[in-house]
Formats: C-alpha cells, sequence, structure tokens
C-alpha cells in the first residue's frame, strides 16, 4: 500500500503544532505523527529520488525505510529533541537512504568481474568528506545553540577568539568565556557523536 493511500480527506498535522507535539507523537509511535512526518517530507524525498536517478515508485520505500531508522534513533537515544523540527533531520536520513539506493542499484547492474580492481581515490575521498560533513552538521544541529555557533565559528569558518568577541558574533563578551563555552560543547559533540557510532548507521 502506498504511503499516500492511507490518508483521509483530514489533516494528519492537524494536531501537531509545534515540533515538540510532533516530536512526542513520534517518539510514542503515535500513527497520526508517523503520517504527519511522511506527509510533510513526501515532496522532498520525491526531489532526492529524482536527483539520484532512480525511479518514482522508490519514493514510498525510500521513506519507509527512512521512517524505520529514525523512530529507531528516537527509541535508543541518538536523536534528542533539541527545539528544531524533526523533519529536518528526517528529510537527511531520506537523503542519505536515496544516496545508498543509487549505489545499491549501480553495484547490482555492475557484474563483478567488469568491477576495477582499485576505486578512484579521488571520488571516494569526495565522498567519504560529503558524508563526513553531513554527519557534522547533523550532530551540530542536534547541539542547538549557542553550541552550534560557537563550534562552527571556530573550527569550520575559522573565525579567532578575538575576532568572536570584538564582532559580538556570539552572547560571550572574552575569549575566556568564549572558550570555556567551546571547550563544554565539544565534550557534548563528542558524546553525541559516540552515541551516533553505536546506533543504527545510515
Amino acid at each position: 500500500m502506498r504511503i499516500l493511500d492511507w490518508f483521509t480527506s483530514g489533516n494528519p498535522c492537524k494536531q501537531f503544532d509545534s515540533n515538540e507535539r510532533l516530536f512526542e507523537g513520534l517518539r510514542k509511535l503515535e500513527t497520526a505523527a508517523i503520517l504527519c512526518l511522511q506527509a510533510k517530507a513526501l515532496p522532498s524525498v520525491k526531489k532526492a529520488v529524482a536527483g539520484h536517478g532512480l525511479p518514482d515508485e522508490k519514493a514510498d520505500e525510500i521513506l519507509n525505510s527512512a521512517t524505520l531508522v529514525f523512530l529507531q534513533k528516537i527509541e535508543c537515544g541518538a536523536y534528542q529533541f533539541q527545539g528544531y523540527s524533526p523533519l529536518t533531520y528526517f528529510i537527511e536520513i531520506a537523503k542519505r537512504q536515496a544516496l545508498m539506493a543509487t549505489r545499491s542499484a549501480k553495484k547490482a547492474m555492475q557484474p563483478l568481474e567488469n568491477l576495477p580492481e582499485t576505486a578512484d581515490p579521488d571520488h571516494v575521498d569526495l565522498l567519504r568528506r560529503q558524508d563526513a560533513a553531513d554527519t557534522v552538521r547533523l550532530l551540530l544541529d542536534q547541539l542547538g545553540q549557542p553550541c552550534n555557533d560557537v563550534i562552527r565559528l571556530y573550527h569550520i569558518d575559522g573565525y579567532s577568539d578575538e575576532e568572536v568577541v570584538n564582532q559580538r558574533l556570539t552572547k560571550y563578551s572574552t575569549p575566556d568565556s568564549l572558550k570555556m563555552k567551546r571547550s563544554d560543547c565539544m565534550k557534548k559533540l563528542v558524546q553525541l557523536a559516540q552515541q551516533w557510532k553505536t546506533s543504527t548507521n545510515i
């Protein structure tokens, strides 16, 4: 049965008028919450499926597999509500599922004897970097503010602590207070990364 066939003329998202209510519904495995999440994500999933050259009917499969992964992550604590929409995180899972489906399809179409002995190292490195960047972005989003800012500004954007303070890019007024906060945030990031690593892979 296709996902859209489950819907009636009513709005499955009517009772989930906030990110927190939607998350609580998903945590409790409420059917209406799951259908609401899938309904909101479907356009993005279809776009990802088309972008990877997959057939249209793959959208439902991707949607269902991403839902299973997401609910497992909620259950084991790998995903914790930080005030942001669960939809954002869910769509990233669906995009990864679409990418994995593309790779699987290519492997199935190519006989083993025709595979090159070694993969293109530049291509493999690019994929590895992209996967790492996606993971870091998801983890930072889960950390929420202000940790997201203090880590991004220093480790990704390359600002010095003095520049951050002088330009008032955060609420911290001295380099020392900024460093202390960043140290605390990095500890949280490491813990989150460890949870991510031991949870179901996507």
